[in-house]
């Protein structure tokens, strides 16, 4: 039986109140449609606020928008993701309750966590209720990985994350005292352990690269690449899946990455012409990633290898970007091309489930699955 959200509980919790949701597309239900409609029409909603991406998700990664009338509802559209990410206060002031639904995807660089934080810190300051309706931690089962460092989120946390958002929200009220009334409401009949076909739930794009539940993976093996000279094919039928550069030896790489018999994956050489993003109509060569068995895979041990590949074929032309140490431990004085071109991979992978194995130990007594 696929898991379920317990909408019966949540419609109990908003009679009598005025209602504020916060949601993207990907948080549909099954039977029922979209929550910011199915909320609309069965409870009093003032509005919306529209994370990354627009309210309908038809927006590209690090678009801002203006406020709006969503047409299908006529109710506003306010945006939460202009220059400060924070809720217009005056219409927290004319709301009881705000409902936060997202779909996460396990990973520390992912915007939706800080609208979170700032969804906590704002119902404190003007004393209105969150309620989170938790969705599932699509990789979970891919384990709690990784150097800490504050990404997206106001705390240190890991970079793969096995975590709901409900999960995190309850941690970060505890360690920062947040003085929010907050209410979680589970998924049912969910468990880290499973896989997301094992949900029995479709996957719905959080955000327009990543169309479907193995671009989930990718993001967690290649999205690093977005802060070097590397495509990670953000224009392509396959953002995340492939990566490459003009520059790059498609056919040496595949045979490099291939020395490290990475679990769940086949690696090939590819060739492809991103339509926008880096090296828009250019040929790029690079590799790639083919899901065999979503269970098996291991996203640091795959990054290092890509990595480490990158910088040794490559030495004169492979470049680390801004942000490329924010997405791992926010050492930018560390993290330099040689520095990578000598990378241990088991090492990297030693010290990532190390401190991600600490990491666990601290939220713990909070989890709910």
């Amino acid at each position: 039986m696929a898991v379920q959200f317990d909408i019966d509980r949540l419609l109990s919790h908003l009679i009598g109140k005025r209602v504020g949701v916060i949601a993207t597309p990907a948080a549909w239900l099954p039977g029922l449609g979209t929550l910011t409609d199915f909320l609309a029409e069965r409870a009093d909603v003032r509005g919306f606020l529209a994370l990354e991406h627009g309210l309908r998700g038809e927006l590209q990664d690090g678009v801002h928008f203006d406020a709006y009338t969503d047409p299908r509802t006529q109710c506003p559209v306010f945006s939460y993701y202009g220059g400060s990410r924070t809720f217009p206060r005056d219409f927290l002031e004319e709301v009881d309750v705000v409902v936060f639904q997202a779909q996460d995807v396990s990973h520390r660089a992912y915007t939706y966590k800080d609208s979170l934080a700032d969804t906590l810190t704002a119902g404190a300051e003007t004393g209105t209720e969150v309620v989170i309706l938790d969705r599932p931690s699509p990789i979970a089962h891919c384990g709690c990985m990784g150097p800490l460092a504050p990404q997206f989120f106001p705390l240190p946390i890991p970079v793969l994350l096995p975590y709901t958002l409900g999960e995190l929200g309850l941690w970060l009220k505890r360690e920062n005292g947040i003085d929010v009334d907050l209410t979680v409401i589970p998924v049912l009949g969910w468990s880290r352990a499973m896989t997301w076909p094992e949900t029995g739930l479709p996957w719905i794009p959080p955000s327009p690269n990543i169309p479907t539940i193995e671009s989930v993976y990718a993001y967690a093996c290649t999205g690093l690449l977005q802060h070097t000279n590397i495509s990670e094919a953000r224009g392509t039928c396959k953002p995340f899946e492939y990566i490459g550069a003009p520059f790059v030896d498609g056919q040496a790489l595949a045979a490099y990455v291939s020395e490290f018999d990475l679990p769940g994956l086949a690696i090939r050489d590819v060739y492809f012409q991103p339509a926008f993003n880096k090296f828009e109509g250019e040929v790029c060569g690079g590799v790639h990633l083919m899901f065999t068995e979503l269970r098996d895979v291991d996203p640091f041990r795959t990054m290092g290898a890509i990595l480490s590949g990158l910088a040794r074929l490559n030495p004169d032309s492979f470049e680390l970007l801004k942000g490329f140490a924010r997405w791992l431990d926010g050492d930018g004085e560390a993290w330099t091309r040689e520095r990578v071109a000598e990378l241990g991979v088991p090492e990297f992978v030693a010290e990532a489930e190390a401190t991600g194995d600490a990491f666990s130990e601290s939220i713990a007594d909070l989890v709910l699955y």
